[in-house]
């Protein structure tokens, strides 16, 4: 499937070819080409307004998608191909990218801000984001009622990220949450692309990743016999379900597959009891089947635990405590806690 990057004329022609040159790092099913882009006076034939470019505040959904099929049209790219369009201009609900079928549009600003690294890193996660997105069918013209749109963050491809600093979050989990992939599997996607998307985002993270030195040593977690927890010298309050996973994946540091955490169900239940002496299986249950009840799951959970972490001890030390996923072997995963065993105390419970 080829997807061909451009942009409008203002744009800088570095970035764009930096972007391809990213995404074709990983091979599979896409193929990125660098397109070059139209002049200014080939966009204003259709749009005069492109005529003052450099005057322009914003432009909407639908002249940014027009834009992309004159594009499409002048450079004769068949419509079963993406084109992607990277700009400068602002769009009037200030997103950060959006699709319509196969034409999408990318805001290439202010990424150095938002996730500390060079922009083209973000906007190739953006390029990836948008093709699974119209990939799965996803409603964007309705966020509010689209059941794959996370309006709060999980750390999924899909996360809404109203408060666009929550964008470092997703990046760096590079995960498609069970839901997602769920869809993409009802909407027939082809494996070979849905593979090709969770291999490149996974490449794009240790960009991100690595962009966090840690020069400190960690410090010590205790959890005492009332299972309350402190790192160091500060005291790490969270609700019992995310306690639940903390103290779980401290007590396997090894790791467990990802497919294979629902199993260990019992060890779980164990756990909440030891916090809350009335709690009731139901409540791990339903962690990993949230059709069942109310209680948000195991990603939600997951997701809100590492960033309470992140918030106590800032990004850097955080790494040492939060789940992450690893690769283990050719497409098999594992979370854990990337933290030595010796830095972790766990008393008996009385």
């Amino acid at each position: 499937m080829n997807v061909y990057i451009t942009s409008t004329p203002e744009f800088s022609s570095d970035v764009l070819n930096e972007v391809a040159l990213i995404l074709n790092q990983t091979p599979g099913e896409l193929e990125f080409i660098s397109s070059k882009p139209l002049t200014v006076k080939q966009y204003s034939l259709a749009y005069p307004k492109m005529n003052s470019i450099e005057t322009i505040e914003s432009l909407t959904f639908d002249e940014f998608f027009g834009l992309c099929n004159k594009h499409r049209i002048d450079r004769e790219i068949p419509d079963d191909a993406y084109v992607i369009l990277m700009t400068s201009i602002k769009n009037h609900k200030d997103w950060f990218s959006a699709f319509n079928e196969r034409n999408i549009f990318i805001h290439g600003l202010e990424w150095e801000y938002y996730t500390k690294k060079d922009a083209k890193f973000g906007i190739a996660y953006q390029v990836l984001e948008n093709i699974f997105q119209s990939q799965i069918g996803l409603n964007i013209n309705d966020v509010d009622s689209e059941p794959n749109i996370h309006m709060e963050s999980i750390g999924c491809i899909n996360d809404m990220c109203m408060n666009k600093t929550d964008v470092m979050f997703k990046v760096r989990t590079a995960e498609i949450c069970e839901s997602c992939v769920k869809r993409a599997i009802e909407k027939k996607v082809n494996p070979l692309v849905l593979q090709h998307i969770q291999e490149s985002i996974d490449n794009l993270r240790t960009e991100f990743v690595n962009s966090y030195k840690l020069t400190a040593a960690p410090l010590v977690v205790h959890i005492d016999p009332k299972r309350s927890i402190n790192i160091g010298d500060k005291k790490f309050e969270i609700v019992a379900l995310q306690k639940v996973l903390f103290i779980f994946f401290l007590k396997n540091t090894q790791g467990v597959e990802t497919r294979l955490v629902c199993d260990h169900q019992d060890e779980l239940i164990k756990l909440y009891k030891e916090i809350r002496e009335s709690g009731l299986e139901e409540k791990i249950k339903r962690m990993f089947d949230p059709e069942k009840g109310a209680d948000p799951s195991f990603d939600s959970h997951k997701s809100k635990l590492n960033r309470a972490l992140v918030r106590l001890l800032g990004a850097k030390l955080a790494e040492f405590y939060i789940i992450t996923k690893v690769e283990i072997q050719d497409r098999r995963y594992i979370y854990k806690i990337n933290l030595e065993e010796d830095y972790i105390r766990i008393d008996p419970k009385n």
